[in-house]
């Protein structure tokens, strides 16, 4: 369930096994609506091979603090890009399904149950119930999963609000990305401009309230503004981000993945690497237990195992800098803007940033500055402890 990057690699990674898979999309288009920036590393490409998709690419980011100071990380050479995010998903599906998966576009997946040792699910599709049999269900229906929610595997700890605006006429350099840090941009998370060939992507996310009048308020702000005076909208994207860490993303017959299982960076917001390389977990997982037609939790457990010890650190470690950052105030950042910037701490996050990875430079620079242990939570400051050596 869900043509996503997800449920998309997964398909067709099963499908390619030689098993019959059905690739239900509750929209009638794949890729839309678009709720995501579109910004990757170059390391998803060595999951999927739809690099036709980019359309752009980054060497850096502009952060700009409450006040409107700047501080500029310059990796030099291409440390991400930009995809076309309706094309990039309908490459996978369209891998998918030449690997021999079926589409059912426009179709609403109603309900779900467990029967005669599989599920059945029932279906609106065109106005019309059917009812599909499956052994295994993997629901990769985003934010609000209703996989999930029948078969009692999980629900967010929170979910972000965000909203983006795609604009022609940004005036930034197309090599780098701005963020935008503080209560006045966007409340509890950042702001952000992502150029997009031709044209940008201006966004933020929340901790909760109304992003549509947050981001009026942000493109007002006179550190925004100079960057998007001439800017002209061409399509609106609203979304969410699901944080929180799953004690279990499987169940008998069932997985979920991508943002079903919270597969997102609480740093970042991004959730398409970390959504393809626990796909191939999934996918691994339901082609062993299809071999073996085992479909219980135990089976199952496997995939939860793999993920988790693959990514499941790094969730957690951008889980809980996201609870500490999502408590700072103003002046605060601002004091962490005045430890920022130094030629050395700046050569530690333009040598060791890594938007997938972000746990990696952060504590490469509370080594070189400890005051920024101040800043974090309590549950943040023994995990530093403990990985650190403080």
């Amino acid at each position: 369930m869900g043509a996503g990057p997800a449920g998309g690699y997964t398909a067709g990674r099963i499908a390619k096994a030689g098993y019959e898979v059905a690739l239900l999309e509750e929209h009638r288009e794949i890729g839309e609506p678009i709720q995501c920036g579109g910004l990757v590393t170059p390391r998803v490409f060595d999951i999927v091979s739809c690099k036709e998709t980019i359309i752009g690419e980054v060497h850096g980011a502009e952060i700009f603090s409450p006040s409107g100071r700047r501080i500029v990380i310059d990796g030099g050479d291409r440390e991400a890009v930009v995809v076309d995010r309706a094309m990039f998903d309908r490459a996978i599906v369209t891998q998918a399904l030449r690997n021999g998966a079926h589409s059912f576009l426009g179709a609403q997946a109603a309900a779900a149950r467990r029967e005669n040792g599989g599920v059945e699910v029932l279906v609106d599709q065109d106005g019309q119930s059917r009812r599909l049999r499956c052994k295994i269900l993997i629901g990769a229906d985003g934010v609000r999963s209703s996989v999930a929610k029948w078969f009692n595997i999980l629900r967010p700890k929170k979910i972000l609000p965000g909203f983006e605006v795609e604009m022609v006429g940004v005036e930034s350099d197309p090599g780098l990305v701005q963020l935008f840090v503080g209560h006045d941009y966007a409340p509890g998370f950042f702001g952000w401009i992502i150029p997009s060939g031709d044209t940008a992507r201006v966004g933020l996310c929340m901790d909760a309230g109304n992003t549509y009048a947050q981001l009026e308020k942000m493109l007002a702000h006179p550190t925004v503004r100079p960057f998007v005076k001439r800017a002209q909208p061409i399509l609106y994207i609203a979304g969410g981000i699901p944080l929180g860490f799953p004690k279990r993303s499987h169940a008998d017959n069932v997985m979920i993945v991508g943002d079903a299982a919270c597969q997102a960076k609480g740093t970042s917001g991004g959730g398409i690497f970390t959504a393809l390389l626990c796909s191939t977990f999934c996918a691994q997982t339901a082609i062993e237990a299809l071999e073996r037609a085992d479909y219980g939790a135990k089976m199952l457990h496997r995939y939860h195992k793999a993920w988790t010890g693959s990514m499941g650190k790094e969730l957690r470690k951008d889980l809980a800098i996201h609870d500490s950052f999502s408590r700072l105030t103003d002046p605060q950042i601002e004091e962490i803007f005045d430890i920022l910037d130094n030629p050395q701490v700046l050569r530690i996050i333009q040598e060791m940033g890594d938007i997938d990875f972000p746990s990696k430079v952060g504590w490469a620079l509370l080594r070189e500055e400890p005051r920024l242990l101040k800043y974090l939570g309590k549950a943040l400051r023994a995990m530093v402890a403990k990985t650190v050596g403080f």
